[in-house]
């Protein structure tokens, strides 16, 4: 009996120990990345899901999917989120235009090659305390922007995040 339970104890232990996919917000926001630019770029059947910390919103008109993280080191999920877009043979790259980034840590497009599918990426990193983690959405235009390739100076976006609702005292 005692060896059963010692047993049932280190199995206890390793599954404590062992992160799982729902507890690392960055990996679930990079595979969620990875689902949205497939939807977009290859018409991938992606849904709307939210999944822990994690919402993927799909659209089809206009052809964007976006992903929400509320959990995680902002950070950390950015960078997820970026590696996933590197991995595109698409190669983005970054706006030549800046943006405000208002209420976040920061705000940027990414940008496929001229000559292509007019594909954008725009990532907004929330600010570290803050419930908002990242938000990001890959979508296709049906022009290319011209802030891909000149910098117009820093853009002020159409449509700011709501301020986070005070804390319950």
């Amino acid at each position: 009996m005692r060896i059963l339970l010692a047993g049932a104890l280190a199995l206890a232990a390793v599954s404590l120990a062992a992160p799982t996919r729902a507890q690392d917000p960055a990996a679930d926001a990079g595979s969620a990345m990875r689902a949205c630019l497939d939807a977009v770029i290859d018409g991938a059947p992606v849904d709307s899901i939210r999944a822990g910390a994690v919402e993927i919103s799909r659209e089809k008109q206009p052809n964007a999917c976006t992903v929400t993280v509320n959990e995680g080191e902002p950070a950390v999920v950015r960078e997820a989120v970026l590696k996933a877009v590197g991995e595109r043979r698409e190669r983005f790259s970054p706006a030549r235009t800046r943006w405000d980034p208002g209420q976040f840590a920061s705000r940027e497009t990414l940008c496929s090659l001229p000559g292509r599918r007019h594909l954008n990426v725009v990532i907004s990193t929330g600010m570290p305390g803050r419930p908002l983690k990242l938000i990001a959405t890959a979508l296709e235009a049906k022009d290319r922007d011209a802030r891909c390739d000149r910098d117009e100076g820093l853009q002020k976006p159409a449509l700011q995040a709501a301020p986070p609702a005070p804390a319950a005292g």
